[in-house]
C-alpha cells in the first residue's frame, strides 16, 4: 500500500515525499509518526502512543510532539491534514493507493525518463556549485576507516587513550561500550532504552555522562572514563538532551535551563565550587525575545558554536562571540552535532553531505567558502566530532560481511566488508574494502599490531602472509605489498592464494608455486584445484587422479567427495553447506567434526587454533567512521 498527503506521494519506505518537482526527506521521528498514522484504522493516534513509540524512554519537552506535528504540517504545506483532537491526540487525513495504481504511475513516469535524468544532473551540479553566502569548493579526496559498528543505535561517543567509548540503545536495552583493538566490551548495560546518553571526555580522562537513573535525569562526572564518580548534577525534563564541552579540567559548558519556562542556553559548571554559573562574557539571549534551545555547543577560542533551535524557525548553525553573533548555515532538519578543529569546522548539510569550513581568526566577518568532504550519502550521516585531533562521524548501515567463529567467542569486522582472511604463523591477516581501496589488519594473540590502508582500483579478493610479507591476488594478478604499495609479481588470474608459512601456491589455470629465491610463480600442475593450507604443506586436488597432494606432488590423502577442503585440528575434512549451516566433515570417517552457526558466505572458512572462522553477514544499524583527508 502507498500513501498520499496533500497530493504528496510518500515513498514505499516512507523516508521521503514528492509532488511534481518538489521532494523532501523525512526524519526518523517523522517516519515513525507517519507509520503509526497509516497503520491506524481511521488515521487517529493518541498522544501517549505517539510519544512512547517515537521517543521511547527518552526524556523530551512537553512541546516535542507539537513541534514534530508542526514540522510535518510545514513540509506537506497543509495544516488541515494533521488535525489536533484536543486532549486526545492527532488525526491524519491521507489517501491510500493500491500498489497496481502506483505501478501504472511508474510506467507513465518512464515517458519522462530523460527529463528526470537531466534534472538529476542539474541537481548534482547544483550541490557541487551551491553557495551559502559563498562558494563550495571541489570535492577533496578522503578515505574512511570503520572503528565501531553495532545493531544498536549510537547515541554519543568519545575517545581516550586509544579507546573509544560509545553509548548506544535498542528498543529495550541500553549499553555503554569500550572499544579497543576492534574488540567491543560492554562496560554498563540496562534493561530499558536510553539509560546512557551524552558523553564528553577531557584529555585528562575526566568524563561527563548524561544518564537516566530511577526515571530521573542526571549528569554524572567521573575522575576517569566512567570510573570514580566525583560529582553529579540533577537535570529536568526541559533540559532534554544536554550538551557539554570541556573548557579546562575543572570547568565545562552545559546547555541548561534552571527555570523550566526559560530558554535552554549554555551555562558553565565549575567542579571546584560545585556551582552552575551563567555566562556573562557571551550574549546568548534571543534576538526576538522568544524561547530557544541551544541543542549542541562547542567552544572555540573566544567564542562558541551552537546548533540553535527556535520554536518557530528551523535550526541554525550560529557562532557567538561576546555581544556579536553570526549565522553560518540554516538547516531543514535537526542535526546532532558539529565538529570543531583549530582551523576547520565540520558539519552535515541539508542534503546529507559533509561540509568543511576553513576558519579564520575573525569568524564573524570571514567569507563562507565551504569544502564538500563527502557528497550526499544513501545512508544518514550523523554526529561529526573532532576527537584527539581526528575527525569522526556516524553512518547508518544495512548489512556487511564480518568474521564469525563457530564457538561464538570471536567476532571481527573491518571497513565496508571483509574480503578474505588467513591464519599463518599465529597471525590472523584480514583484507577488507574501503570506499577508495583496501584495508589490511593483522592480529596476534587477539591484538592488532599492524594496520594498512591503500587506495587501489584493482580487483583483489585473496590475501596470504608468507615469510613476514603480505601478498594479494585476484583477477588482476598477484601482488606483493611493499611500504603500502603494490608490486605485481605475476599476472595469474588467481582464484585462491594459499600459504602455510613455509610454502605459497596460487590457483588459477593450474597450480603455481612461488619460488622463494626469485619471488616468481612457476606452474607445477596444469590440472589442479581446491587449494587449501595445511600443516602438511600447500595442498590441492590433482584432478587427473583425484588425490590430495602437496606442493611437491606427494600424495597426502584421497578425497571422498568433490567438495572444498580444510584441515582442522590436524584432520583433513570436506566442507559444504547444509541448509543454513556449513558442515566440516572428516574425509575418512564421514563424521561431522564442526558446524558453523550460520552459512559461510562465499565459502570462506579457515581453521583458527581450536576454532573455525568463517565469513558471515551482520545487520548493522550504525557505524562510527574515522575520516582521513589526503
Amino acid at each position: 500500500m502507498n500513501y498520499k498527503i496533500n497530493d504528496f506521494l510518500i515513498s514505499p519506505n516512507i523516508n521521503s515525499a514528492s509532488k511534481n518537482n518538489e521532494k523532501f526527506e523525512l526524519t526518523s521521528q517523522e517516519i515513525i509518526a507517519l507509520k503509526l498514522f497509516f497503520s491506524s484504522d481511521d488515521g487517529f493516534v493518541d498522544t501517549q502512543t505517539l510519544e512512547s513509540e517515537i521517543w521511547g524512554e527518552r526524556i523530551v519537552t512537553k512541546n516535542s510532539l507539537r513541534k514534530l506535528i508542526s514540522d510535518l504540517r510545514l513540509k506537506f504545506g497543509d495544516s488541515e491534514s494533521f488535525k489536533n483532537i484536543r486532549g486526545r491526540g492527532y488525526k491524519l487525513k491521507f489517501e491510500s493507493i493500491e500498489p497496481s495504481k502506483v505501478a501504472q504511475k511508474k510506467v507513465n513516469d518512464y515517458k519522462y525518463l530523460f527529463t528526470l535524468l537531466f534534472i538529476i544532473l542539474i541537481c548534482i551540479v547544483a550541490i557541487l556549485s551551491y553557495s551559502y553566502k559563498g562558494k563550495i569548493e571541489a570535492l577533496p579526496k578522503v578515505s574512511t576507516q570503520t572503528v565501531f559498528e553495532s545493531k544498536d543505535y549510537i547515541l554519543d561517543y568519545a575517545t581516550h587513550n586509544n579507546s573509544l567509548f560509545v553509548t548506544a540503545r535498542d528498543k529495550n536495552t541500553s549499553k555503554l561500550y569500550k572499544v579497543l583493538n576492534r574488540q567491543n566490551t560492554v562496560l554498563m548495560s540496562e534493561s530499558y532504552s536510553g539509560a546512557y546518553r551524552g558523553l564528553e571526555i577531557h584529555k585528562s580522562g575526566r568524563t561527563i555522562m548524561h544518564v537516566v537513573e530511577d526515571s530521573k535525569c542526571k549528569i554524572k562526572i567521573f575522575q576517569k572514563p566512567v570510573e570514580d564518580q566525583i560529582d553529579e548534577i540533577p537535570c529536568n525534563r526541559q533540559n532534554a538532551f544536554p550538551s557539554f564541552d570541556w573548557i579546562d579540567e575543572n570547568r565545562f559548558y552545559i546547555t541548561f535551563n534552571v527555570d523550566p519556562s526559560s530558554s535552554i542556553k549554555p551555562f558553565i559548571y565549575d567542579l571546584t565550587t560545585k556551582r552552575l554559573e551563567e555566562v556573562f562574557s557571551t550574549n546568548f539571549e534571543s534576538e526576538n525575545n522568544k524561547n530557544f534551545i541551544d541543542a549542541y555547543i562547542k567552544g572555540h577560542n573566544d567564542g562558541v558554536f551552537s546548533l540553535r533551535e527556535n520554536h518557530l524557525d528551523k535550526m541554525s548553525l550560529t557562532y557567538f562571540e561576546g555581544n556579536n553573533r553570526r549565522t553560518l548555515y540554516k538547516f531543514r532538519a535537526k542535526p546532532y552535532s558539529v565538529a570543531v578543529a583549530q582551523q576547520n569546522l565540520f558539519f552535515v548539510g541539508n542534503n546529507n553531505e559533509l561540509f568543511m569550513l576553513p576558519l579564520s581568526d575573525d569568524i564573524l566577518s570571514q567569507d563562507i567558502n565551504l569544502s564538500l568532504l563527502m557528497a550526499s550519502q544513501a545512508t544518514k550521516i550523523d554526529d561529526p566530532l573532532v576527537l584527539e585531533e581526528q575527525l569522526y562521524f556516524s553512518l547508518g548501515n544495512v548489512s556487511k560481511e564480518v568474521i564469525y567463529s563457530s564457538s561464538g567467542d570471536f567476532t571481527y569486522s573491518l571497513e565496508n566488508g571483509v574480503r578474505d582472511f588467513t591464519y599463518t604463523d599465529k597471525v590472523l591477516t584480514v583484507l577488507a574494502l574501503t570506499n577508495s581501496g583496501y584495508a589490511i589488519e593483522q592480529l596476534k594473540d587477539g591484538l592488532v599490531f599492524n594496520t594498512i590502508y591503500f587506495d587501489s582500483n584493482l580487483s583483489l579478493r585473496h590475501i596470504a602472509f608468507f615469510k613476514n610479507e603480505i601478498f594479494l591476488a585476484g583477477a588482476d594478478g598477484v601482488y606483493k605489498l611493499v611500504e603500502n604499495k603494490l608490486i605485481q609479481i605475476s599476472n595469474i588470474k588467481t582464484t585462491e592464494l594459499v600459504s602455510n608459512g613455509k610454502c605459497m601456491i596460487a590457483e588459477g589455470e593450474g597450480i603455481h608455486l612461488l619460488d622463494k629465491r626469485t619471488h616468481t610463480f612457476i606452474k607445477i600442475v596444469e590440472q589442479g584445484e581446491r587449494a587449501f593450507q595445511s600443516e602438511q604443506g600447500c595442498l590441492f586436488v590433482d584432478t587427473l587422479t583425484g588425490n590430495i597432494v602437496n606442493e611437491s606432488r606427494e600424495i597426502i590423502s584421497k578425497q571422498t567427495k568433490r567438495r572444498l577442503l580444510i584441515e582442522h585440528k590436524g584432520i583433513l575434512a570436506h566442507r559444504y553447506n547444509v541448509k543454513e549451516q556449513t558442515h566440516i566433515v572428516d574425509i575418512n570417517t564421514g563424521k561431522v567434526i564442526e558446524k558453523t552457526k550460520s552459512r559461510a558466505r562465499f565459502t570462506k572458512l579457515i581453521s583458527y587454533e581450536d576454532d573455525i572462522l568463517y565469513l558471515g553477514e551482520a545487520d548493522v544499524n550504525t557505524s562510527i567512521l574515522r575520516l582521513k583527508l589526503d
